[in-house]
């Protein structure tokens, strides 16, 4: 790409990166949906309060081993052969490592947690992370190039594979076995397809090993934090409550993040590249940061909001009455993540400009804030202590949030808290619509009406929401963002279905209305 070129297409190729890696996500969030569906009905919530605990300690232990293997490759101007050999021999020693000490740790843990069969999940969990992290390191070469159809592609396959074998498993054996085995392959897929579509001939070597332990440093230490911010509840609750409760709280966990992060996971990869190419142009990179944050907003905030209100109906449909307990546990989960939405952004805008430390900061100053309220609130209130610990530690990460990217990028605080205005505005609105529905609606006591709610729920919502936008954003004399680009691409569609309709129109119709140009532009769709 020469220099020319990238002011007019970075921004457009980072867009369609992020977007497919949004509709890959949104595709294994599916796939894991029915796979809820089907091992919720098979297992018992004991079942999964036990892999809970054992996948929560392997993801704590794997971050405290985490290199930003894949970050190090995409900050480099050039990656060459030793980079990848490098990266490939450090990801199989960390695995090696990690492999190794969680073996370690899993009598111990069974013994803690007086429960033999902790033992050889934990270590058969183990290698989930030890073949993710030996994936083909060619693979940053077109996430470079901001084309992330493989990573499309190698996330679909992996998650429908495990899906078809895990769903086997738990059919014939009823064993919560069926978890783990699905966990594991779908890494082991996943790391298959990387050497298919990014072949790779693996060469041990550490000759550019400090490309990596350079830019590791603080990122180690604040994903270390971050892991700690999110799995210590399970350990520590695993360790107050019973097993059945524990998976009640996990399952609705794992329920409120299927939207959430099937949606803004796939979009740090796409934006940072895009900040780290404007990054000289402080201009431009606020403008860039700004539009990010405020598209963030716009679809996050409706989509968590929307969950907390039907989630009663959405427990009973996905995995069924008998989980009925789950659903005030995603109401209030779903409510607690709606303060991180706003500086989504700003994890990409850190990671672009090599900022580990100040990523750092904010994670410990989130930890500081949750650790204590989190431990205080399982004795004192049990679940809903830990919700009420979250919404409080994700707010004051916020707020820290929104002063680094002032220092950053030089936009006001009131400047980025303002380009909410239209989400939260639309957000009411679409509570008062949905809130009012509910009340004609019959109680979610049943399959047949806890469905019947929630597609009401669903479509009054979203069609209450897109429409109090639209009318703020006119109203706002519609302003470059995320309304535009939706009603831009929205009329080109319609101008191409137009062209298309009047083209079969002309060769169906007798020779003597041919002549006609159905097709004729009437005005600028964007006008009309």
């Amino acid at each position: 790409m020469s220099e020319t070129e990238k002011p007019a297409n970075i921004g457009t190729r980072a867009a369609a990166g992020a977007a497919l890696m949004v509709v890959a996500r949104l595709t294994t969030r599916l796939i894991d949906l029915g796979s809820m569906l089907v091992l919720t009905r098979i297992l018992l919530p004991a079942d999964f309060g036990l892999v809970a605990i054992a996948a929560s300690l392997c993801a704590l232990m794997e971050s405290v081993l985490e290199l930003p293997i894949n970050q190090a490759l995409l900050r480099l101007p050039v990656i060459e052969r030793a980079h990848y050999d490098t990266a490939f021999t450090i990801g199989l020693i960390r695995g090696g490592v990690l492999t190794g000490i969680l073996g370690a740790c899993a009598i111990p843990a069974a013994h803690f947690y007086h429960d033999a069969r902790l033992a050889p999940l934990i270590f058969f969990l183990s290698f989930s992370p030890f073949m993710r992290g030996i994936m083909s390191p060619r693979m940053a070469a077109f996430q470079k190039q901001l084309s992330f159809w493989r990573d499309f592609a190698i996330e679909l396959s992996g998650k429908g594979i495990s899906f078809v074998f895990g769903t086997a498993l738990a059919i014939l054996t009823h064993s919560y076995w069926a978890l783990a085995f699905s966990t594991v392959m779908y890494s082991g897929a996943m790391m298959a397809q990387s050497y298919s579509f990014a072949p790779y001939r693996p060469r041990l070597s550490l000759r550019e090993l400090s490309v990596f332990s350079g830019f590791a440093g603080w990122m180690t230490v604040a994903q270390i934090v971050s892991a700690l911010n999110w799995q210590f509840e399970r350990l520590l609750l695993g360790k107050v409550v019973n097993r059945s409760a524990l998976g009640l709280f996990a399952t609705a966990g794992d329920i409120t993040n299927i939207p959430f992060f099937a949606l803004f996971g796939p979009m740090a990869r796409p934006v940072m590249a895009a900040f780290a190419h404007v990054g000289d142009d402080r201009e431009r990179l606020a403008a860039s940061y700004q539009k990010a944050s405020v598209a963030m907003a716009t679809v996050g905030l409706p989509l968590l909001i929307g969950e907390s209100l039907v989630a009663d109906s959405t427990v009973r449909v996905v995995v069924g009455a008998n989980w009925a307990g789950a659903g005030p546990m995603v109401h209030w989960l779903a409510l607690s993540l709606t303060p991180a939405v706003f500086t989504l952004a700003s994890y990409p805008l850190l990671m672009a400009f090599g900022r580990t430390k100040t990523i750092l900061r904010r994670n410990l100053l989130e930890f500081a804030v949750k650790l204590p309220l989190v431990v205080a609130g399982v004795l004192w209130a049990g679940f809903w202590g830990v919700i009420a610990a979250r919404f409080v530690s994700e707010f004051a990460s916020n707020i820290y949030g929104l002063f680094l990217v002032r220092g950053l990028t030089g936009l006001s605080v009131r400047h980025q808290i303002l380009g909410w205005k239209r989400s939260v505005g639309a957000s009411v609105v679409m509570v008062l619509a949905v809130e009012g529905l509910k009340r004609l609606l019959p109680p979610a006591d049943t399959l047949g009406h806890a469905a019947a709610g929630l597609m009401a729920c669903g479509a009054v919502g979203a069609c209450a929401y897109a429409g109090a936008l639209l009318a703020l954003w006119s109203v706002a004399r519609r302003p470059d963002g995320i309304e535009r680009l939706v009603v831009d691409r929205m009329g080109h569609a319609l101008v191409i279905i137009r062209t298309k309709t009047a083209g079969m129109f002309r060769k169906a119709a007798p020779a003597g209305i041919q002549g006609t140009d159905l097709s004729a532009p009437v005005g600028d769709y964007r006008n009309q």
